[in-house]
């Protein structure tokens, strides 16, 4: 018997309820405060610098500000940086959106930091590693944050990848579930550009109404990223704008209910440009 699924209309993220509509997905955008992302490392530093970004991204459009103080970019220290020393990248930044009314995420897999964050009145925990620390399932089940459960591998040797990492993401939710974190917190994400090929990433974009077909919120994180520039042709990723835009909108135009950007401008015109188009149309 075929499972029904039931569709989760909301993103519960701590004291904030976003409604889940086709018409109107989320822009995150990304405020590495890293020495080393792949895009951006070193440019939003300081903390003034970081909070001003912050502030421009919202203006243009973001919903959601998503903070990251340790760089995944191909290639990094699975070992990642100290907790000290995220701490100090992450906190005060943290703070400060969080006083000046920003809808904060925090990119982290560590349990220590999920507790602070979450003490500081974030809304939202984005784990690339799935809450697979030793701990961090159980620290994020504990607080109210949104959480964005992402699928990543150390390998790109799949048989079926859209059905394995489907699979993942089920069981991950249904460990949270188990530790009472109610459905409609949690947020799946299918790892674009972590542990798969080129042809992977392209077949998990265009299996997006698949996912989205789960019931879950389904965030598509895909901005700048090497398979960008592999069909565009752009090896710098700050040239990757254009085909970024293009990979966001063709996720929301399948379903996706949150896009993970660098280019808030440019993806919320894009999304303004469909929306227009599906509301004249009468689709909804």
């Amino acid at each position: 018997m075929t499972e029904t699924k039931v569709r989760t209309n909301v993103w519960r993220c701590a004291n904030h309820l976003f409604n889940v509509d086709r018409l109107h997905p989320l822009v995150m955008g990304i405020l590495n405060v890293t020495p080393d992302s792949f895009s951006d490392g070193g440019t939003h530093n300081g903390l003034e610098d970081a909070v001003a970004w912050a502030h421009r991204m919202r203006d243009e459009g973001a919903h959601i500000i998503d903070v990251g103080g340790e760089s995944t970019r191909p290639g990094f220290d699975e070992r990642g940086v100290s907790l000290e020393e995220e701490r100090r990248r992450v906190l005060p930044v943290v703070e400060r959106l969080v006083n000046e009314g920003f809808i904060v995420s925090v990119d982290t897999s560590k349990p220590e930091m999920m507790n602070d964050v979450a003490s500081l009145g974030v809304h939202i925990l984005n784990d690339i590693r799935g809450f697979e620390m030793p701990g961090a399932m159980e620290a994020a089940a504990r607080t109210e944050c949104g959480l964005v459960v992402m699928h990543r591998s150390m390998s790109t040797d799949y048989h079926d990848v859209v059905a394995e990492v489907e699979a993942y993401l089920q069981d991950r939710q249904r460990l949270l579930e188990d530790l009472g974190v109610s459905k409609d917190r949690i947020c799946w994400d299918p790892g674009f550009g972590f542990g798969k090929t080129v042809e992977q990433n392209y077949m998990l974009l265009g299996a997006t109404a698949r996912f989205v077909a789960s019931g879950q919120p389904y965030l598509m994180g895909l901005s700048r990223k090497s398979s960008i520039g592999v069909a565009t042709g752009h090896t710098k990723p700050t040239d990757r704008v254009t085909g970024s835009v293009a990979g966001a909108l063709i996720a929301v135009q399948e379903g996706a209910q949150v896009v993970r950007v660098h280019d808030c401008r440019e993806t919320t015109d894009a999304i303004a440009v469909w929306r227009a188009t599906e509301e004249a149309c009468g689709r909804r």
